[in-house]
């Protein structure tokens, strides 16, 4: 039994040993992830009241722009975790990610360089 303590306890020394070495800063570690979490915050303070204004004033470029940041977003973060999980519904959030970004950046350029003749109308009152 003696045994057993003393390997359990040289395991244990290993492993505080690595731990000292990879010098990770836990504090650092969590610090970043509080930062992501008030990005996302901020992001959304910023963004969904720049939607619902794109809507009502009709500017809609100003929607296509930020759809597009909104979706890289999601592409980064998303890409992030598939990249450690490998599951296929994060893979799937990457793939909206991409799609979205590419789509609303196209919106987007066709919208302030004039490609297509009819502009988008959403409200009544814009008619």
């Amino acid at each position: 039994m003696n045994n057993f303590t003393e390997s359990g306890e040289n395991r244990k020394e290993e492993i505080l040993a690595k731990n000292r070495q990879a010098k990770k800063d836990e504090g650092l570690e969590n610090a970043k992830l509080k930062g992501n979490r008030l990005g996302e915050y901020t992001m959304s303070a910023v963004g969904i009241p720049l939607v619902i204004y794109s809507f009502v004033a009709g500017e809609i470029a100003t929607f296509w722009a930020v759809g597009a940041i909104v979706f890289a977003f999601v592409l980064g973060q998303s890409l992030t975790v598939y990249r450690f999980t490998r599951r296929k519904y994060h893979l799937a959030w990457v793939i909206l990610g991409v799609a979205g970004t590419i789509y609303f950046l196209v919106q987007f350029a066709a919208e302030t360089q004039g490609w297509w003749e009819t502009q988008l109308q959403l409200f009544w009152w814009q008619r």
